[in-house]
């Protein structure tokens, strides 16, 4: 038994670019929500740095697609817990769409190690579990650098469905979409700036392993930017091409506006096959400090 490809991608791809277990800790916590004057703007900003950082920070997203506004939701965090960093996406919908969807939940987590002196995260495990009514879909990944291999499990409920293995290249690191997502935050792949291009190497599937990002040159932005009467502002606008194959769209084609403070803040996925375009919007960042230690900690929930 298994997931149809819609089933399984339905809100993988949404937070990637534009696009979390919670630990527990025994001091006092407190939020202290970013209230920028900008939408992804906060005021302890970093363009690059130790990567640990990020740890505490929550951002929000609500997703639509159809005639459906705010049919779904989405949080990407980081956090440390007993001296290991993770990251968890959930998203799911809700509502009416929820009872109409059987109220999938995705729920992606990744243990990381940290190199090149705190500035850059690799995987060492990656979760991905997609939940639709009372059918679980659980793929575990392990990444052992030492041997140069990539292990994985898939389960169905309670059943082993699919076991592999393959060789991770010499040099090359795999990076999933949490990885991903945070390195591209600290400019591990080289500073965010219009006109750019670069490839990250990602989790093999379906034969694919490259994420491709184009940042649009300023004129190229421009034009867009006019045509889609969208107020001015200090912004990037990215071009996201993932292998359509995984995710199951027409092109694999995403195009995000990033803040100048590199927090996605809409996210378009073109094409996605049945559904049209699906559309994310950045709602609010959130960082749990802790005020006896100094340190950020992640709530358990």
């Amino acid at each position: 038994m298994s997931f149809s490809p819609l089933q399984r991608h339905f809100l993988l791809i949404i937070p990637i670019f534009g696009l979390i277990c919670f630990c527990s800790t025994t001091h006092a916590l407190g939020e202290k929500p970013a209230k920028p004057v900008t939408p992804g703007e906060y005021n302890d900003f970093l363009p690059a740095g130790e990567i640990t950082r990020f740890s505490g920070e929550s951002l929000y997203y609500d997703i639509s697609f159809l005639w459906f506004e705010n049919a779904a939701s989405a949080k990407v965090s980081f956090f440390e817990e007993q001296g290991k960093y993770f990251s968890v996406l959930e998203a799911s919908t809700k509502g009416f769409v929820g009872f109409f969807t059987s109220y999938r939940k995705h729920f992606y987590k990744t243990e990381f190690e940290i190199l090149d002196n705190g500035k850059k995260l690799r995987p060492k495990t990656f979760l991905r579990q997609v939940t639709i009514g009372s059918q679980v879909e659980t793929t575990h990944h392990k990444f052992d650098y030492v041997t140069r291999s990539h292990s994985w499990a898939v389960h169905v409920n309670e059943d082993q469905v699919e076991t592999g293995q393959n060789e991770i290249p010499p040099g090359k690191d795999f990076n999933d979409i949490l990885t991903s997502f945070y390195n591209v935050r600290n400019g591990v792949y080289g500073k965010l700036e219009k006109g750019r291009k670069f490839k990250i190497k990602t989790v093999p599937e379906k034969g694919h392993d490259e994420i491709s990002v184009h940042i649009w040159s300023e004129q190229d932005q421009e034009q867009f930017r006019v045509a889609e009467e969208r107020e001015k502002n200090d912004e990037l606008l990215f071009n996201i091409i993932v292998p359509k194959e995984i995710f199951k769209t027409k092109t694999g084609e995403l195009q995000a506006w990033i803040s100048k403070h590199y927090v996605p803040i809409e996210t378009t996925v073109r094409d996605y096959i049945l559904l049209g375009d699906l559309h994310a919007r950045f709602t609010r960042r959130e960082v749990n400090y802790c005020s006896e230690c100094g340190f950020t900690h992640q709530k358990l929930k």
